[in-house]
């Protein structure tokens, strides 16, 4: 990881509720082993400093073990071990001196000092010098063994939680490919179904009126050329979908004729805004094949796009005849409402029901500016 990721990495250990659970649970293994042994009643700091020495530990010993200069999701081993013996170390000693702050240092003169205390008379001074080096150390020589304990068990429980969430890391990264590609393989299976269907509503101009089949098939080249370049990408503007749509209905207008009417309320001020391929188109598509193509008299396309609190609603309606289930249900919306299940949409974002004599398909999208 990079320095940046290194830090947003530590930051999100500090939000985890496990990190602070495991801290509290060490906190309260520690002081009840502590009434176990019949030890004085530890004060206010001294009851919650264990917890916060485990919060140190859990949170701060990753860190140097991630630290790769790359994008990379931890160091290799040797780096790894050179940047953590000496961060480890500083927080040891930082830790030994909180401990000689609180008061968990030597003794002074003449109190627990046992043989340290004794002897007398010339051969008594041999343990003078002795006495003094403890009593200017600022932490008492047991606790150093504790300070290896707390560097060598601090430089394990990195190494194994710096392990364990590169393996998350690789998971989740493992994760979104898989939907990444089924996404681009759902939206690869969209090329040809718009391409049939415009494709099979052109037969009937052949025989009918030559001439606009002539232009419709340029129209047909203009849709081609937008979805090879709009289809494959995960996420593109609402803009290059608005002119997929426009596209794909000036095919349609040929074919229909004056049996299409259109309403639009389509803010250019959204085409900024990044969505996933081929998410309104079906819609569009649906709503002619199902409704204004199959009523005799033709009928009324009516559609609005909206910024809607931090979403997108998408709202298309047609005249006509309501779908039946099977209808309701084609190659079309089934793959749409694929695509948002892969992008973790509630079940209610697409909602097709009819309101007098409208069909209404409503669509609430995540969008990103």
């Amino acid at each position: 990881m990079k320095a940046s990721a290194v830090l947003q990495a530590t930051w999100q250990r500090t939000r985890r509720p496990r990190t602070w659970g495991a801290a509290l649970l060490f906190g309260l293994v520690w002081n009840g082993t502590r009434a176990l042994m019949g030890l004085p009643d530890p004060g206010w700091v001294e009851l919650f400093t264990p917890s916060l020495w485990a919060v140190s530990f859990l949170v701060l010993a990753p860190a140097p073990w991630q630290w790769s200069g790359d994008e990379a999701p931890s160091a290799g081993l040797l780096r790894g071990a050179a940047q953590a013996l000496p961060s480890m170390a500083a927080l040891t000693l930082a830790v030994l001196l909180l401990l000689g702050a609180m008061g968990s240092g030597p003794q002074p003169p003449g109190r627990g000092m046992g043989m340290m205390e004794r002897g007398t008379g010339p051969r008594g001074t041999m343990m003078g010098p002795h006495r003094e080096e403890v009593r200017w150390m600022p932490v008492h020589p047991r606790y150093w063994i504790l300070g290896v304990a707390h560097l060598c068990f601090g430089l394990l429980l990195g190494w194994v939680l710096a392990d364990r969430e590169r393996a998350e890391i690789q998971e989740a990264a493992a994760r979104r490919a898989a939907d990444e590609a089924q996404a681009r393989a759902l939206q690869g299976q969209m090329n040809p179904h718009v391409l049939f269907n415009a494709i099979s509503g052109l037969t009937e101009l052949v025989r009918e009126d030559p001439g606009a089949a002539e232009a419709a098939l340029v129209n047909l080249s203009e849709l081609l050329r937008a979805l090879l370049d709009h289809a494959p990408r995960l996420r593109a503007p609402l803009g290059d979908e608005r002119r997929l749509v426009e596209r794909y209905l000036a095919i349609e207008r040929i074919r229909l004729g004056r049996r299409l009417r259109e309403s639009w309320d389509w803010p250019d001020s959204l085409d900024a805004i990044e969505i996933a391929p081929l998410m309104i188109q079906p819609l569009v598509e649906n709503a002619l094949k199902h409704g204004v193509s199959a009523a005799v008299g033709g009928g009324m396309l009516d559609v609005k796009v909206a910024r809607v609190g931090a979403g997108l609603e998408v709202r298309v309606a047609n005249t006509g005849p309501a779908p039946v289930e099977k209808e309701g249900q084609g190659l079309g919306l089934r793959n749409l409402r694929e695509r948002l299940a892969l992008q973790g949409a509630p079940a209610g974002a697409l909602r097709l029901h009819r309101e007098g004599d409208w069909t209404v398909a409503e669509l609430r999208l995540e969008v990103k500016a």
